[in-house]
């Protein structure tokens, strides 16, 4: 099919994101991790119709950069803030401290266990463990899987499970900035510099255009203006870290923490951004689900299974163990834990842009890894969510603790 027609496609799609699910409404169609436009780009794609080729994927390569690296910059504009209220730093750190174990954890065990059934060279081990570290570590946000069930809820509960799972998007993306810097085979690299200069040239990157953001919106107070600051200023990032063979996404999000930083009305900025997520996060869906590629065989499937796997086998205890102390004086069950299973628009990003940036083993590993967390992800956390909040009297409906 040609190019053209897919990008039209792509454009209704994201118009669509748009009309069905707003902001701030209690009924939202859709999923909230867009699943459905998951199977939708499966079904397209070279598994299935094949409507959408290889090659055409390719020439959409540069799309996919910058719908994926737009989803970065609204997860770095949300750090420390859930639904406009101030993350606790203890929350905060708590989140934090999860999403770095799981990262550990899957690297680890992909370290280890890929090899035994899929010869790699020692560069394309560790980046590959890498990959699929990111791809385990990211949680939805639950203001998203409230989206799922279609209906609002609220609570103490509710509050401490969006705040651990809004406090995580910065761990696959620095692992994503890692992994780029280590790879030494970026053909549009400009210089191969040492890991460690090209992770500063990223952050320095962020920071500058999310600076020129800030102090531009500082002067300009008209709406259609700041989406051309905010724009430009991203595009501009992207472009830049595309030529030096950089993480986009890494360096986005650096962009969206500093301009919170800097801008003096970063709750407007916030609120502008947060609005394009959802068109943003469907055509990058449905991409990453075109791309999918089985050719990997056995190994294909034993990552599907690691990472969600590794996510529960981390989440599970961990919440179980703190339950007491998560939200009192709710008391939440032992099986709480699932309900931070699902994953949000960074680990689509961190498929996507990988398995674009890496053809080959690499790409399509870390992208399987990426969509099982958030098929399985979506399975088991909407369900365990809304049985927790149901103890927790936090439902519409729910009868109060203690009531009959």
């Amino acid at each position: 099919m040609n190019p053209y027609a897919i990008l039209a496609g792509l454009l209704a799609l994201a118009w669509a994101g748009g009309a069905l699910f707003r902001p701030g409404q209690q009924r939202m169609a859709g999923l909230s991790s867009g699943t459905e436009f998951l199977l939708m780009g499966i079904l397209v794609g070279p598994l299935g119709l094949a409507a959408v080729s290889r090659p055409t994927l390719e020439a959409l390569a540069p799309v996919t950069l910058v719908a994926a690296s737009w989803l970065a910059l609204l997860a770095g504009s949300q750090l420390g803030f859930a639904n406009r209220r101030r993350v606790p730093a203890a929350r905060l750190v708590l989140g934090l401290s999860l999403s770095i174990a799981a990262f550990a954890a899957t690297a680890l065990l992909a370290w280890w266990l890929v090899p035994l059934l899929l010869p790699l060279s020692g560069n394309e081990r560790l980046l590959l463990a890498l990959g699929l570290g990111c791809a385990g570590c990211e949680t939805a946000r639950t203001t998203a899987i409230r989206g799922a069930q279609r209906l609002a809820a609220g609570g103490p509960l509710a509050d401490a499970l969006g705040d651990l799972a809004g406090s995580d998007d910065m761990v696959p993306l620095a692992g994503l900035a890692l992994l780029f810097a280590l790879s030494t085979s970026a053909e549009n690299a400009a210089a191969h510099a040492p890991p460690l200069t090209a992770l500063g040239v990223t952050l320095g990157l962020g920071m500058a255009a999310g600076a020129l953001a800030g102090v531009l919106s500082r002067v300009e107070q008209r709406l259609t203006e700041r989406w051309g600051i905010l724009l430009g200023t991203g595009l501009m990032a992207i472009g830049l870290s595309a030529v030096l063979g950089l993480a986009a996404p890494a360096a986005l999000a650096v962009m969206g923490v500093t301009l919170n930083l800097l801008a003096r009305d970063s709750a407007a900025l916030r609120s502008m951004l947060a609005s394009t997520a959802r068109p943003v996060l469907l055509p990058v869906v449905a991409l990453a689900g075109a791309q999918l590629d089985l050719r990997d065989g056995l190994v294909f499937w034993a990552v599907a299974a690691l990472v969600p796997a590794t996510r529960l086998a981390i989440k599970l205890p961990a919440i179980a163990l703190l339950r007491r102390r998560l939200a009192p004086p709710v008391v939440p069950g032992a099986w709480a834990g699932l309900a931070l299973m699902p994953c949000g628009p960074i680990t689509v990003c961190v498929g996507a842009v990988v398995a674009v940036q890496f053809p080959g083993p690499i790409g399509r590993l870390v992208l399987a890894g990426c969509l099982a967390a958030i098929v399985i992800g979506e399975l088991l956390g909407p369900p365990a969510l809304r049985r927790e909040l149901q103890r927790a009297a936090g439902w519409p409906g729910s009868p109060t603790p203690g009531t009959s």
